[in-house]
């Protein structure tokens, strides 16, 4: 197998990249996305997850609307009550 291998450019389908720079750059081997508005740099390995957070709460330059819309497509991740399993119910 050949050992230079280069990574294959992925469709960017999530709405967060529109507040995102076009092209990622690496450092120290990690691929970064940078802010539009404000030019903090996030690391992509591991999904959008951070993306979406700093548009929601720390980009203090993005617009409210903006804000709202990428809020809203967050999972709530609090829940009323913590879960507790119960094995007397996933019994069939």
């Amino acid at each position: 197998m050949d050992e230079d291998v280069t990574q294959v450019a992925r469709t960017r389908r999530s709405k967060v990249w529109e507040h995102y720079e076009q092209d990622l750059f690496v450092v120290d081997g990690d691929l970064k996305a940078v802010c539009k508005y404000c030019k903090a740099e996030f690391q992509t390995k591991f999904g959008t997850s951070i993306l979406r957070s700093h548009i929601a709460d720390s980009c203090r330059s993005i617009e409210d609307a903006c804000r709202k819309s990428s809020m809203s497509t967050m999972k709530n991740k609090q829940s009323e009550a913590p879960f507790v399993f119960d094995p007397k119910t996933c019994r069939f």
